[in-house]
C-alpha cells in the first residue's frame, strides 16, 4: 500500500535543498528580488559537437548531459545513448539505451553511468545480462525536454513517458506506462561506461537495495561501490533477477557480473510509477538513511529542485541583454554549479581517501575534481560567488590529503586517478583563499602541498611524476607543458605561504615559479622541449602537439599567466607580444595542431587577457567577444569543447562579467569590460554591482566605488566587501588601461628577471612603399611585410637565391635598429626562418651601405641595434633564405626605429679590458657561435660595442651571449643573434665587473692571459684585473 510522504519529511527535505543553494541571511546586505532565472537554462547546450578540428581526445563536444541533478549534487539522473560522449549522452543519437544515476559535466573520458534503469513492456526475450542493448528504444526529438533539475522523454518502443528529477542524494522517476500487466523496470547492476563490473541486487516488497562497483575513469584500475536503495510507490506485482543469460522469475537477490534485478507492475487502472533511487558511498544503510531523508511526490520535489536552482542562480543576476545571450549565460552558470559533487550522506558519513568511513561535522564533505581544468577559472568563481560551498570544497580537499597522503590531482569519488599532468591541488587551494575562503586547516593545506615537491605520495603514487628531474635540472626534458604546469603549481604554493607568513617556503618556491624561463627557447621564440642532452629541439612546429599535454607551441608559450611580463619582454616587447596574439586569435577554437587559439581546451583560457599585459585592453575586449561569439551558442553543440566539469562554463561566466581571473593563484581580475548592462554579485560579505552606459565593446573609462580608475585589473580585497563598477562603453578603443602603470601585476620574486625590452619607438616602415626584386606570388608581396601583421600568412616571399626587399620611408630619417620577424613568428616551421641578411641602407636608392649582417641565424626574431645613421631607403637581402635548406626566404615583418631605439641610453665604443686591449669579435665574424676574445685595439667593427639599455652587448648587428644560458665557470663567451634572453644581459658594477644576472658570474679573461685571441669566459667574480672592463660613455 502506497502512502504519501509525512508532511515534515517533504518540509526537511526543502529546507536542506535550500540551505545547500541560499545565502547566508543574518549579517548579510539586502537582496534583490528574486528573479526567475531557471526559465534561461537550457541543459541541452554542450551535449553535441562543436566544430573545433582536431580536438582533444575527449572530443569536440561539450560532453554535458540533460538530466536531473541539484546543485553539486550527489545524483545525477540522466539518459545514456549508444554512441554516448563521455557524459553518456549524445543529442544527435536517436535511441536511449537506459537511464543511470552518475555522470560527470564535460570529463574528456567516458566516465560513471552507473545504476542504469529502463522501463520496458512485455516479457524478457532476451536477458538483460547478455543482451542489454536489445531493450534500447527509440525517442523522437518533439518529446523531449529538459530544465534545471527535470528530464522528459517519450520511449516509442514501450510508449512509455519517462521524467525525472533530483534531490542532493536522490533521483526521482515518473514512469508513465501504457495499460499493461507487464510494465517492468529493469536495474542493471553490472554496466557503466567503463565496463562490466560485479553488483548485488535484492528486491523486497517495495524496495530494491544492493550496489554497484564503479570506478575505472580514463583507464584506471581503481574501483569503489556505490550502494543504493530504491523505494517505489507501490508494491510490484512480480519481480525477478537475471545473472548473465539466465532470467530467474521470482528470484529476490542475485550477485555478481551481468547481473540485476527486474520488478513488474499493473498499469491497467494506474499508468504512473514513481521510483526514488537514493545513493550512498558507504553502505545500503546510508542509502536507507539518504532515502528516508530526501523522498517525497514527484512534482514536490521538481518544484523543490527547480527553487533550489533558481536560489543559486539568483547569486548572479545580469540584466538587458538578448533572450540568446541570458541562455549562454545561465546555461553556463548551471553547468558551472554541477561539480563538484556531494560525497556525504545525511548523516555526515564518508568514504575517505584512506578507503576508512570518517564522519564529517558541521561540514558536506565533497568529491570528483577535475583539477588540471578547474584551476584556472573554476576555482575563483565559485570562491567568489558561492564561497559557502567553496569552503567545504577546500575543506574537503585537505581531508583528502590527510587520508589520503596528497591533495587531489584528478580524483573520482575517493580514487586518485592521476589523470593529465601538473600538481593543480595546490593552485585550486591557494585560488580559493586569494578569493577570500579562509576557513580551513590552513597549516595543513600548505603541508600538503610542500609534501608534494618532496617526495609525497598519494595512494602510494607521485602526483609530480617527474618531479626529481625537474628539481635537477630546473625543467622536464621532453615535455615544456610539464615544466609549465610544475611552476604554476609553485607559484600559487608561494603565494600561499607568503600569505601565511612562512617566508622560507615563499622564497623556495618562487624560485622554481620562475623556472619557467627555461622552457623559452630564445631562438624559437616559444615554449619548446628540451632534449635528454639538455639541447632544444629543433626545428620547432607551433603547431606541432607532439611533446605537449594537449596542446603544441603555439598554445603553450602564452601559459606563463603569473610572469606576462618576463613572457613579453623574452618575445621583444609589447607591441611584438600584441602581433602574435593577433596572429593567434586568427581562429578561437583551433583544435591540437593549429598555431591558434583553442578555447576547447583549458591551457588557453588566460590568454584572451595577455593583451592587458601588454597595455592593449582594446586588443582583450576583441579577442574575448570573438571567443564568446564564435565559440559559444544555444544549439546542442553551443560549448566549444569539453566543459571538464563547469570549467569552460566558468570561463564564458567570467567573461560575460567583464572580468577573469588571469593569474591564477593570485587575487588579480583582469578587466575587459561587461557583456551586460547591469550585473548584480550577491555575496554575504557585500554585493557587487556592476554597470555599463554607452554602446559598443570598448572600456571608455571606469569608476570604482566611485573613484575614476586607469588600471585595466583589480584585485579582490577591491571588491571583498562589495563594491561598485561603472564602466563607460564606446564603439572605438580609448586610452583607458594602456599606460604602463595600469597593466595587472606580474609576479617575478625569486630569480632574475628577463630584461625589459628595448623600447623601440615607432616603426618608421610601418605602411611605406615597398618594392622588391621577385616575389613567391601575388599575395606574397612585399607590402605584407610593412602591414605590421603577422596574421593570415602576411608575409614577403621568395625562391630566388639573394632576393632584395626595399622599404622607402618617405624622407631622410635617423635610423638606430632593425627587427625581422620571420617564419616562426607566422605559425610556420622554424627551419624556415630566414639564415641569413644583410640591411643596408641609402638616402638616394642608389649608394647603399651595409648597415648589418647576420649569419648562421635560426632565429624566429632578430634585433638588430646599430649606430645613428641618415637613411631614406632601407634594403633586406636574403642570403640564406632558412636555416634547413628550403629556398623560399620568408619575410613577415622589416621594422626599421629611429635612434634611442636601443632604450634611452645607448651609447657605441669600445670595451677595454686586461693590458688596455679591446673586447673583439674574432675575425669580424658574423656566424652564430663566432668566439669572443680580447685583442689589441684596432678601432674596427669587429670592437664596436653598443650597450644597449635592455642590459645586452651587441657588436656587429648580434649580441654576447652564454652559449645554452649556462651557468658553470668556464663557459667561453660566443656572438649570437640578439634575442634579450638571460644569457645576453651583462650589468656593470660599481668595481668595474661586468655580471651575467642568470649565472652570476663575472665575464673573464681566462689565467689573466693577455695574448691576443684569448677567448673570454664567465667565472666566480673575484673583482681581479682580469675582470675589469671600461665601457664607452
Amino acid at each position: 500500500m502506497s502512502r504519501s510522504p509525512t508532511r515534515s519529511v517533504l518540509s526537511a527535505l526543502s529546507a536542506g535543498l535550500l540551505a545547500l543553494a541560499g545565502l547566508a541571511i543574518s549579517g548579510t546586505p539586502a537582496h534583490a528580488a528574486t528573479l526567475n532565472l531557471t526559465q534561461y537554462v537550457n541543459p541541452f547546450i554542450g551535449t553535441d559537437d562543436s566544430n573545433a578540428p582536431n580536438p582533444v581526445p575527449g572530443g569536440a563536444g561539450g560532453s554535458t548531459f540533460p538530466g536531473a541533478e541539484v546543485p553539486f549534487g550527489m545524483v545525477q539522473f540522466s539518459p545514456d545513448t549508444p554512441t554516448a560522449s563521455p557524459s553518456g549522452y549524445r543529442s544527435r543519437d536517436t535511441s536511449i539505451e537506459d537511464f543511470s544515476l552518475t555522470h560527470f559535466d564535460g570529463a574528456g573520458c567516458p566516465n560513471n553511468e552507473d545504476l542504469n534503469l529502463l522501463p520496458v513492456t512485455g516479457s524478457l526475450s532476451t536477458s538483460p545480462g547478455t543482451g542489454w542493448t536489445s531493450y534500447a528504444s527509440g525517442y523522437t526529438k518533439a518529446n523531449e525536454s529538459a530544465a534545471a533539475g527535470y528530464y522528459k522523454t517519450r520511449l516509442d518502443k514501450y510508449s512509455t513517458t519517462v521524467e525525472l528529477t533530483a534531490t542532493t542524494r536522490t533521483g526521482v522517476a515518473r514512469l508513465t506506462y501504457p495499460g499493461t500487466t507487464s510494465a517492468q523496470l529493469l536495474i542493471n547492476t553490472s554496466r557503466s561506461a567503463t565496463g562490466s563490473r560485479s553488483g548485488s541486487v535484492t528486491v523486497s516488497g517495495s524496495t530494491v537495495t544492493g550496489n554497484v562497483t564503479a570506478g575505472g575513469f580514463c583507464g584506471s584500475s581503481k574501483t569503489y561501490p556505490i550502494y543504493f536503495a530504491i523505494q517505489f510507490d507501490r508494491a510490484p506485482s512480480a519481480h525477478g533477477t537475471w545473472s548473465g543469460g539466465t532470467v530467474s522469475a521470482g528470484s529476490g537477490s542475485t550477485s555478481g557480473t551481468n547481473t540485476g534485478a527486474y520488478v513488474t507492475f499493473d498499469t491497467t487502472s494506474n499508468p504512473t510509477v514513481q521510483a526514488t533511487v537514493a545513493l550512498s558511498y558507504v553502505s545500503v544503510a546510508g542509502a536507507q538513511a539518504n532515502l528516508a531523508a530526501e523522498t517525497g511526490a514527484f512534482d514536490t520535489v521538481r518544484a523543490n529542485a527547480n527553487t533550489t536552482w533558481n536560489t543559486m542562480l539568483n547569486r548572479i543576476q545580469v540584466s538587458g541583454g538578448a533572450t540568446a545571450d541570458l541562455q549562454k549565460f545561465y546555461t553556463a552558470l548551471y553547468h558551472v554549479f554541477q561539480s563538484p559533487n556531494v560525497a556525504s550522506d545525511t548523516n555526515g558519513q564518508y568514504s575517505g581517501f584512506d578507503h576508512a568511513t570518517h564522519t564529517a561535522s558541521g561540514m558536506t564533505v565533497y568529491q570528483n575534481y577535475s583539477g588540471w581544468d578547474i584551476y584556472r577559472s573554476w576555482a575563483a568563481l565559485v570562491a567568489f560567488v558561492a564561497p559557502d560551498v567553496m569552503t567545504d570544497v577546500v575543506k574537503s580537499m585537505v581531508l583528502d590529503g590527510q587520508q589520503g597522503g596528497l591533495l587531489p590531482k584528478w580524483s573520482q569519488e575517493n580514487a586518485e586517478d592521476f589523470v593529465m599532468t601538473g600538481d593543480p591541488g595546490p593552485i585550486i587551494v591557494d585560488s580559493a583563499y586569494q578569493f577570500g575562503v579562509r576557513n580551513f586547516d590552513t597549516a595543513a593545506a600548505l603541508s600538503l602541498m610542500d609534501k608534494s615537491s618532496n617526495g609525497g605520495t598519494a595512494q602510494g603514487s607521485p602526483i609530480r611524476g617527474r618531479e626529481s628531474g625537474y628539481l635537477s635540472r630546473h625543467y622536464v626534458i621532453e615535455d615544456p607543458s610539464d615544466s609549465l604546469e610544475y611552476s604554476a603549481s609553485d607559484f600559487a604554493i608561494a603565494q600561499f605561504a607568503k600569505a601565511l607568513g612562512n617566508t622560507t617556503l615563499y622564497n623556495t618556491y618562487s624560485a622554481r615559479a620562475q623556472w619557467w624561463q627555461n622552457t623559452f627557447n630564445p631562438d624559437s621564440s616559444y615554449v619548446s622541449p628540451h632534449s635528454s642532452d639538455g639541447s632544444w629541439a629543433w626545428p620547432v612546429n607551433p603547431a606541432s602537439n607532439s611533446g605537449y599535454t594537449e596542446g603544441n607551441p603555439a598554445q603553450y608559450t602564452w601559459m606563463v599567466t603569473y610572469d606576462f611580463s618576463g613572457l613579453i619582454n623574452l618575445m621583444g616587447g609589447a607591441q611584438t607580444a600584441v602581433q602574435r596574439l593577433n596572429h593567434h586569435f586568427t581562429q578561437v577554437n583551433g583544435g591540437l595542431t593549429t598555431p591558434y587559439f583553442y578555447i576547447g581546451n583549458e591551457p588557453e583560457h588566460g590568454v584572451p587577457w595577455a593583451y592587458n599585459f601588454a597595455g592593449d585592453p582594446a586588443g582583450t575586449a576583441d579577442a574575448v567577444h570573438k571567443v564568446m561569439s564564435q565559440g559559444f551558442n544555444t544549439a546542442a553543440g553551443g560549448l566549444p569543447g569539453n566543459d571538464d566539469l563547469g570549467a569552460t562554463s566558468a570561463w564564458y561566466v567570467w567573461a560575460a562579467l567583464g572580468m577573469y581571473p588571469a593569474t591564477p593563484g593570485a587575487d588579480t581580475l583582469a578587466l575587459h569590460g561587461p557583456s551586460f548592462p547591469s550585473i548584480l554579485i550577491q555575496r554575504a560579505a557585500g554585493n557587487v554591482n556592476i554597470t555599463a552606459s554607452g554602446s559598443g565593446s570598448y572600456v571608455q573609462s571606469l569608476s570604482v566605488n566611485g573613484s575614476g580608475t586607469t588600471h585595466n585589473y583589480l584585485r579582490y580585497p577591491d571588491l571583498a566587501a562589495g563594491g561598485t563598477l561603472a564602466y563607460t562603453m564606446g564603439g572605438s578603443p580609448s586610452s583607458w588601461g594602456t599606460g604602463a602603470s595600469d597593466v595587472p601585476p606580474s609576479f617575478t620574486d625569486g630569480a632574475a628577471q628577463p630584461p625589459a625590452a628595448p623600447n623601440l619607438g615607432t616603426n618608421l616602415a610601418a605602411g611605406k612603399a615597398t618594392t622588391a626584386s621577385t616575389a613567391c606570388s601575388s599575395t606574397e608581396g612585399s607590402a605584407n611585410a610593412v602591414d605590421g601583421s603577422l596574421a593570415n600568412n602576411s608575409k614577403w616571399c621568395s625562391t630566388v637565391a639573394g632576393a632584395s626587399l626595399t622599404v622607402d620611408l618617405g624622407s631622410a630619417q635617423n635610423v638606430g635598429a632593425f627587427v625581422v620577424k620571420h617564419a616562426g613568428l607566422g605559425g610556420e616551421t622554424t627551419g624556415w626562418n630566414t639564415g641569413g641578411y644583410t640591411i643596408a641602407t641609402s638616402t638616394d636608392n642608389s649608394t647603399w651601405s651595409t648597415a648589418a649582417t647576420v649569419t648562421g641565424s635560426r632565429a624566429s626574431r632578430t634585433y638588430n641595434p646599430i649606430a645613428t645613421r641618415s637613411a631614406r631607403y632601407v634594403r633586406l637581402t636574403a642570403n640564406t633564405p632558412t636555416n634547413n635548406g628550403n629556398n623560399a626566404a620568408r619575410i613577415y615583418e622589416l621594422e626599421v626605429y629611429g635612434p634611442g631605439s636601443g632604450g634611452s641610453g645607448t651609447r657605441t665604443g669600445a670595451i677595454t679590458g686586461l693590458a688596455g686591449k679591446c673586447v673583439d669579435v674574432a675575425n669580424s665574424g658574423t656566424t652564430n657561435g663566432t668566439h669572443i676574445q680580447l685583442y689589441g685595439c684596432n678601432n674596427t667593427g669587429a670592437q664596436q660595442w653598443t650597450v644597449n639599455a635592455n642590459g645586452t652587448l651587441s657588436a656587429l648587428g648580434k649580441c654576447m651571449d652564454v652559449p645554452s644560458s649556462g651557468t658553470a665557470n668556464g663557459i667561453l663567451i660566443q656572438l649570437y643573434d640578439c634575442n634579450a634572453s638571460a644569457a645576453q644581459i651583462w650589468t656593470p658594477q660599481s668595481n668595474g665587473t661586468l655580471v651575467n644576472p642568470n649565472s652570476g658570474r663575472c665575464l673573464d679573461v681566462p689565467g689573466s692571459n693577455s695574448a691576443d685571441g684569448t677567448q673570454l669566459e664567465i667565472w666566480d667574480c673575484s673583482g681581479g684585473a682580469n675582470q675589469q672592463w671600461h665601457l664607452p660613455s
